[in-house]
């Protein structure tokens, strides 16, 4: 499965979901709202999220699949390296797995092309109760799974693997136990022994057996790649635990920042040049409405005014693979006078008017302004109206005096953009184009 494939998968999963939402009710009676075949849960160490999966698989019963693979694999092991007879007992059974496409699987998460996999479910009894109860999986015998492997022309067993490797195979042997339709699988950290590469390859992989299935999924996880993809698709749900101790849920179909706390700043590889400091604020709320993962690789500069972008866009170098991508976007009343030619794109901002005048255009509705701001809407009222001679720029400046400068630009952008989302989103989108990304 290519990689491009993989990518749409998320998508394909989402056109096929046609389930009603399920509603958890967690303590205090915080509602979690299961509305989507794939949901990712994060938070800070003791934010509840094993104990949200667990409140889940209780209130669905046989519908759900909790797999909490951390304590199972423990389990196993422990089995495992209590007995000295591992080899003769597989002489008795044939290899039960795994077949090409789970090898597949195996290969692109775990970044191994293996000679030799088996798998083999070996009937041994765990001596805890409560473990032999939850080895039955979907039977009524216990059931331990043993790995064998070859790779470069070294055999080994699960006995020798790292915890990366053995999870993933764990996991996948596992969920073969389970062919039933309609299931919900829950997760608990299966991504937490794996490198970002393994990482994305794991959630690609599981989404399509749920697609191939017809079950859909809820992951607990710290994983910043796992985090990162569900916000884009705002199938995130981040739990926090308030003073009295209780769980609280955000979503980012509400907020699309609300992983940020969580997520380390990515690597800048675009850089968008512009005018001045409103040009920033309004090309930096632009970016980060059309998508979070575009507006944090890509850093927007800004300068005194128009003049230097003619220089970089004449100058600045373009190489044929380029490891940074570059662009200038002027003002909007740029267009007519702005004609420097260069290899780097030119995008220009919304419109035909220079940032300044659009925010000045939020005059109109003044109510929501003061709501965003966190002013007294009476006050401002009477503020805006002594404003009324000034131009553009000195009513973007003067605002800013009275209400703070970073605060109110930023609210003033966002606000823009919120109700000229088309126009957004085209600068974003064209700006892509341009690059060929």
């Amino acid at each position: 499965m290519r990689r491009a494939k993989e990518e749409l998968l998320w998508g394909e999963l989402l056109a096929a979901y046609d389930r009603a939402p399920q509603s958890v009710l967690l303590e205090n009676e915080v509602e979690l709202v299961i509305d989507q075949p794939c949901l990712v849960i994060g938070g800070k160490n003791g934010s509840g999220k094993s104990r949200v999966l667990r409140k889940i698989a209780a209130d669905l019963g046989p519908s759900a699949l909790y797999i909490d693979l951390h304590h199972l694999c423990e389990q196993a092991m422990i089995v495992l390296r209590s007995r000295d007879d591992i080899d003769e007992m597989t002489e008795e059974f044939d290899p039960d797995g795994p077949d090409a496409t789970r090898r597949d699987d195996l290969r692109r998460i775990i970044g191994r092309r293996y000679q030799e996999v088996q798998w083999f479910s070996l009937e041994i009894e765990p001596n805890d109760p409560s473990a032999a109860e939850r080895f039955k999986w979907s039977g009524t015998q216990p059931l331990v799974p043993y790995f064998r492997t070859t790779y470069r022309d070294r055999a080994y067993t699960s006995l020798d693997m790292g915890l990366g490797e053995y999870s993933v195979h764990m996991l996948f042997w596992i969920l073969e136990q389970y062919r039933e339709p309609g299931l919900t699988l829950l997760l608990d950290e299966p991504d937490a022994y794996l490198p970002p590469v393994g990482v994305e390859g794991l959630l690609n992989r599981l989404i399509g057996l749920c697609l191939q299935r017809r079950w859909t999924m809820v992951v607990a996880s710290h994983s910043e790649e796992l985090i990162a993809s569900a916000v884009e698709q705002e199938a995130f749900v981040l739990l926090q635990t308030d003073k009295q101790g209780h769980t609280q849920v955000q979503t980012a179909a509400s907020d699309s920042a609300v992983a940020d706390h969580l997520l380390t700043r990515a690597s800048v590889d675009r850089i968008v040049f512009c005018e001045d400091e409103s040009a920033w604020y309004l090309a930096r709320a632009m970016l980060h409405s059309y998508s979070p993962s575009m507006g944090r690789r890509t850093a927007v500069v800004w300068g005194n005014g128009e003049g230097y972008l003619g220089d970089i866009v004449r100058h600045l170098p373009k190489p044929p693979l380029p490891e940074i991508y570059f662009a200038v976007a002027p003002d909007g009343d740029q267009r007519a006078r702005f004609g420097a030619k260069g290899k780097w794109p030119v995008q220009f901002l919304p419109t035909t008017d220079d940032p300044d005048d659009l925010f000045m255009s939020l005059d109109g509705d003044r109510g929501l302004l003061a709501e965003r701001l966190g002013a007294d809407p009476a006050d401002l009222g009477r503020f805006l109206d002594t404003l009324e001679s000034e131009d553009a720029h000195d009513w973007v400046n003067l605002l800013g005096e009275r209400y703070g400068r970073p605060h109110t630009l930023a609210c003033l952008a966002q606000l823009w953009v919120e109700k000229n989302g088309d126009a957004a989103r085209d600068f974003a989108n064209e700006l892509l184009t341009k690059w060929g990304i």
